[in-house]
C-alpha cells in the first residue's frame, strides 16, 4: 500500500497520555496570565452565501475576495467570491488528473501579504503556485508554477516555499521520540521535483497521525517557526534549520506514544492512554504579528467541538493578546488593519461550516 493511501486509512486514530513539560535551558515557559491582554469574542456576524457547494474551509484575500476550498465530492474544488457582493467570481478545478484538475485540494493561504498562494494535491504530491489576479482575469486554473514535492513531506503540514529550486517541508517520519523515529530533525530542505525514493520499508514506524506542525516563515528574517499540532510548543529555527528558541505553554502537556497493531505494512504509532491531543491547528500572519488557533484539548470530541483560543504574538515571541471566541473556529483570516477576524465555524465535524466575522 502506498503512503498516500495509508494516511487516509489510519487518519482517525488519535490516543494519548500526559506528563509534565520539562523545563529546558533557554526555553520560554508561559501561561495564559502572561498575555498582555485577554479579549472575549462574541456575537459574530455571519456571512451567508447560499450558492456555496460543500466547503471545507475559507480564506480572505486583500480584504475583498473569499477563497473557498470544497470537499472532494464537489464539482469544483475551488471557488472565489466577492466579499462585498457575496457573488461568485470563479469556479475552478474539477476532479481528475488532467489539466486544471486535482483529486484533492488543500489551500496554502495564511497571509494578506501578496496575491500569490499555493494549492496542494496530496494524491499526486503536486504543489501549484497561483496568482489571485490571474485566476480572476482568466476564470481558468492556470498556475504560475507547479512541482512535485517529496513523498517524505507530511502532506497535512504546510510547505515553506523559498526560491525557484527549493522549499522546506516537515518530515512525515519524524517524531520527537527516539523509540519510534530515527529521523533527526522535523524540517528539511528539499529540491522541487525531486524525491528521495525512500518508501515505507525504509522507516520502522508510521507516525504521521501523531506528529506535524504549522510551518511558516518570519516575513522579515530567515527564521522558521513551527507551532506543534499535538504539543503546546512553538519552536523557532535559523536558516540552517537549527532550533534556536522554544516557547512552551500554556497547558504544558507532552504526549506519550505506543505501538498499535493494525493491518498495515509498517507498525502504527498512536498516543497512549486514550487521550487525544490537539494543540495549534491553524495560523495567519501579517507583516508584524502571528495569530495561532489553539485548541488545547486532551480529549477531542468530533461531535461536540469546544471553543478555541487565538494567540496573538509578535515575531520576537512576545505574548500580546489571547482572543477567546465563543465557539469553535478554524480557517482564520485577519484583515490588513488587524481589526477583523474572518473564520469558519461549526459545532460538529458532521455539520457544514459557516463563515463568521468578528471585531477584534
Amino acid at each position: 500500500m502506498k503512503t498516500k493511501n495509508l494516511i487516509a486509512v489510519i487518519a482517525a486514530a488519535f490516543l494519548s497520555s500526559c506528563t509534565p513539560q520539562k523545563e529546558v535551558a533557554g526555553d520560554v515557559s508561559f501561561s495564559r496570565e502572561d498575555f498582555q491582554t485577554t479579549k472575549e469574542l462574541s456575537n459574530p456576524q455571519e456571512i451567508a452565501i447560499d450558492s456555496l457547494l460543500n466547503p471545507a474551509g475559507f480564506r480572505v484575500m486583500n480584504d475583498s475576495v473569499l477563497v473557498v476550498v470544497n470537499q472532494p465530492n464537489c464539482e469544483f474544488l475551488l471557488e472565489l467570491y466577492s466579499l462585498n457582493t457575496l457573488q461568485p467570481l470563479a469556479q475552478l478545478i474539477t476532479k481528475g488528473n488532467g489539466p486544471g484538475e486535482m483529486f484533492s485540494c488543500a489551500l496554502g493561504l495564511h497571509s494578506n501579504a501578496s496575491d500569490n498562494f499555493y494549492l496542494q494535491d496530496s494524491n499526486s504530491k503536486t504543489c501549484y503556485i497561483v496568482d489571485l489576479k490571474t485566476l480572476l482575469n482568466s476564470r481558468r486554473f492556470v498556475p504560475d508554477e507547479q512541482f512535485r514535492y517529496s513523498s517524505e513531506v507530511l502532506p497535512t503540514s504546510d510547505l515553506c516555499l523559498l526560491d525557484d529550486n527549493r522549499y522546506i517541508g516537515y518530515h512525515m517520519w519524524y517524531l520527537d521520540d527516539k523509540q519510534f523515529s530515527k529521523v533527526d530533525s522535523p524540517l528539511g530542505y528539499y529540491q522541487k521535483g525531486e524525491d528521495s525514493g525512500k518508501g515505507m520499508d525504509d522507516f520502522p514506524f508510521f507516525v504521521a497521525s501523531v506528529n506535524g506542525a504549522r510551518l511558516f516563515k518570519n516575513p522579515q528574517t530567515q527564521e522558521l517557526w513551527t507551532a506543534d499540532m499535538h504539543r503546546d510548543a512553538i519552536r523557532i529555527y535559523n536558516d540552517s534549520l537549527k532550533q534556536i528558541r522554544e516557547l512552551v505553554g500554556p497547558d504544558h502537556f507532552s504526549p506519550e506514544y505506543t505501538r498499535r497493531q493494525i493491518d498495515a505494512p509498517v507498525a502504527f504509532v498512536t498516543f497512549a492512554d486514550e487521550c487525544d491531543y490537539h494543540a495549534y491547528t491553524d495560523y495567519y500572519i501579517t507583516d508584524k504579528h502571528i495569530y495561532l488557533v489553539y485548541e488545547g484539548n486532551k480529549h477531542f470530541d468530533m461531535k461536540n467541538l469546544s471553543p478555541v483560543e487565538i494567540f496573538k504574538l509578535d515575531f520576537d515571541g512576545n505574548l500580546l493578546c489571547n482572543y477567546k471566541p465563543d465557539r469553535y473556529v478554524y480557517s482564520i483570516s485577519i484583515n490588513k488593519k488587524e481589526d477583523t477576524l474572518y473564520c469558519a465555524s461549526r459545532s460538529s465535524v458532521m455539520e457544514p461550516p459557516v463563515i463568521l466575522k468578528y471585531k477584534l
